[in-house]
């Protein structure tokens, strides 16, 4: 059993309550009245005026990954089927605008369904039969139609008022038949054709999955499945799309199963969603132009009135990575570079977005792409890379990107160079390939024997290995092995390195080309944490056996606890939190309170006992921790009097290794 113990101290004040702690080693919508629907039934029912119990808000309109009303980006579905006796349940997803998150950032989602036989009286579904709950299943007890509505509603206070912000989703009809009908025919989409794997807040990192089936009384069960989860994952049930945000891109294949009730049969159709981080490599001949264009369902920039935009694009020298910004000041959603050349060859070009809107700043970068230039009379030079971790391998890693990469660990770099040229060679060449500081070359082998080399270590970030001598004739290949042992690491951190070869052809004219970027993503194989100020504020002498509850900047989504957990060997670990002693002023009076843990489950009473405050299971990463408003560490006052001062304590955050 491993255990570290540290210590914070707080101060509770009776004019001022704080917790002084540092880094530890280890529209609302207006009352309108409803609008009147009309519901067709394919069971052979007659049309039903379906009165709402509240009008519905409708579909959220997004702008980038920014929501620029509030409403559902999945709707229940406005007709499902099932059969007398068995369940079936109405998947949702509601979000706020950006506006509405800014006036309830602490506030978290209620929910509330409300049912009707009718169309028309509606009551709502109870908290035992789910009404309280995002997804509502429900199971028909007889043939016939029932409807539903959901409400989404965010709490400004600490319970329901007339102020709340709230979303109302379309009406649902559930039929229940008395007799399966089987799928006969399925098609996919997806509502964006590519999404992002960067992180933050404007980009789109997620979408939903659709299945459009026939007949549409079919009364199945429909699942989901994605081909490559390293890229993207799915959830089986609702089709929510998920992109990863390590940086990962590719096209991946999304598959909706039909499956039949009566007799398990099922059918299947598929999709492609691209993920990626903006822009796309381009490849050219020399004297050609290229175009980088920003990807994703970015709408129309000149067509969004309530914000302003810049779009700035730049390029990046593959050898010395100084940039350059282009297109000034021309806010395109492309950039269409000069004639190229060879010396063009290898060029990164990005994208810098920033969007102000609201009184708020959102801004980021695409991801680096890469410009190719080839050439039509000189060599035809491809460089084929890998990147290979000797020490141990991550389920995450491709052939040139790695993960959770530590100090001392035995790398390899694989590249192989060839000349595809039938009619030109590349002489006196030499290959380059930047490695990162601190790092030891082993050995390098050129054709499978050792090779002299030089490493040049005159850049700032990057030492450069140099293999020279290097000549290829028609048709003809080297490899070459570069094996590597990587230096201290005290943070995390992405390192890129682009190998290039650069020569003369038989006109002795210079010639280079670049290879694909290789990605290093380093840890420091620890758990490193952080415990942010609590601030109780103002606390009565006598405060009347009242809970206080902490101020906003403590409460979620803030986070109490920052962990950035780059353990590479993940094993189950609990976060146990418990009190010294008493809180004292420094005159040694005990103030009459004490600070209690309270979840959903139980309450304890740090002073007496330690909380589970955090758990994980083996592989698993543990998470910074937050705290909803009357949720985690509280203090409750005892009914006598207190002096006015500063109260103090100790608390012990203590991470356990957990036995599975």
């Amino acid at each position: 059993m491993r255990k570290s113990n540290s210590f914070k101290k707080f101060l509770v004040c009776i004019i001022m309550f704080s917790f002084f702690v540092g880094r530890f080693a280890i529209k609302k919508s207006k009352e309108v009245e409803a609008a009147e629907l009309t519901a067709g039934l394919i069971d052979n029912r007659d049309e039903v005026t379906i009165v709402p119990k509240h009008e519905p808000t409708g579909d959220v309109r997004k702008f980038l990954g920014i929501w620029m009303t509030s409403g559902y980006s999945l709707q229940p579905q406005a007709n499902a089927y099932t059969i007398e006796g068995t369940p079936i349940t109405l998947y949702t997803d509601a979000g706020r605008s950006f506006l509405t998150t800014i006036l309830t950032f602490t506030s978290w989602q209620h929910y509330q369904w409300y049912e009707s036989s009718d169309g028309k009286k509606w009551s709502s579904v109870s908290d035992k039969k789910g009404g309280d709950k995002r997804n509502l299943t429900v199971t028909p007890t007889e043939v016939g139609v029932k409807y539903y509505q959901l409400r989404t509603a965010w709490y400004m206070l600490f319970g329901p008022t007339i102020f709340d912000p709230q979303v109302w989703s379309q009406v649902a009809t559930v039929h229940a038949l008395d007799s399966d009908v089987d799928v006969t025919d399925l098609k996919v989409t997806t509502d964006d054709d590519y999404i992002y794997n960067l992180k933050n807040d404007i980009t789109t990192t997620s979408t939903y999955a659709r299945a459009d089936i026939e007949p549409k009384d079919f009364t199945g069960t429909v699942k989901w499945s994605i081909d490559k989860p390293e890229i993207a994952t799915i959830d089986e049930d609702t089709g929510l799309i998920e992109a990863n945000t390590r940086s990962i891109s590719g096209e991946v294949k999304v598959t909706a199963t039909a499956i039949n009730s009566s007799n398990g049969g099922i059918k299947e159709a598929s999709t492609t969603l691209m993920v990626g981080g903006g822009l796309e490599d381009q490849t050219v001949y020399a004297g050609e132009t290229a175009t980088f264009k920003l990807m994703g369902n970015i709408g129309e920039f000149e067509d969004q009135e309530d914000l302003a935009y810049s779009i700035r694009w730049f390029k990046e020298d593959p050898i010395d990575h100084e940039q350059e910004e282009i297109e000034v000041g021309k806010n395109s959603i492309s950039h269409t570079t000069p004639v190229t050349t060879l010396d063009d060859d290898g060029t990164e070009i990005f994208a810098h977005i920033e969007v102000k809107t609201g009184g708020k700043k959102y801004e980021y970068d695409t991801n680096k792409a890469k410009l190719n230039v080839l050439s039509k009379d000189g060599p035809e030079i491809s460089i084929d890379d890998t990147l290979t971790n000797k020490t141990v391998s991550d389920k995450n890693d491709s052939a040139t990107m790695l993960f959770d990469v530590i100090g001392n660990d035995n790398l390899v770099y694989d590249t192989k160079i060839t000349n595809n040229s039938s009619g030109s060679r590349l002489k006196n060449a030499t290959y380059y390939l930047p490695i990162r500081k601190g790092t030891k070359v082993n050995n390098v082998l050129v054709d499978g024997t050792d090779s002299d080399y030089q490493i040049n270590t005159d850049g700032k970030s990057d030492d450069i290995v140099e293999i020279s001598g290097l000549n290829f004739g028609i048709n003809q290949s080297h490899t070459i092995e570069i094996d590597i042992k990587i230096g201290d690491v005290n943070k995390r951190e992405t390192y890129r390195s682009t190998g290039y070869i650069h020569g003369v052809d038989d006109n002795d004219t210079a010639y280079q080309k670049f290879s694909e970027a290789r990605t290093i993503n380093l840890i420091t194989n620890k758990l490193e944490y952080s415990v942010n100020d609590i601030d109780y504020g103002s606390i009565k002498p006598i405060a009347n056996e009242k809970l206080i509850y902490r101020q906003e900047k403590t409460n979620w989504p803030n986070n109490i606890l920052d962990i950035d957990d780059m353990r590479r060997n993940k094993t189950a670990l609990k976060l146990f939190l418990s009190q010294e002693a008493p809180l004292k002023d420094d005159q040694e009076n005990e103030l009459q309170g004490h600070l209690k843990y309270i979840n959903d489950d139980s309450e304890a009473d740090l002073l007496n006992s330690s909380a589970i405050v955090s758990e994980t299971s083996g592989g698993q990463e543990m998470n910074s921790l937050s705290w909803r408003t009357d949720k985690g560490v509280l203090l409750e006052m005892n009914n006598k009097l207190n002096k006015s001062g500063s109260y103090h304590a100790k608390l012990n955050w203590t991470f356990v290794d957990s036995v599975q």
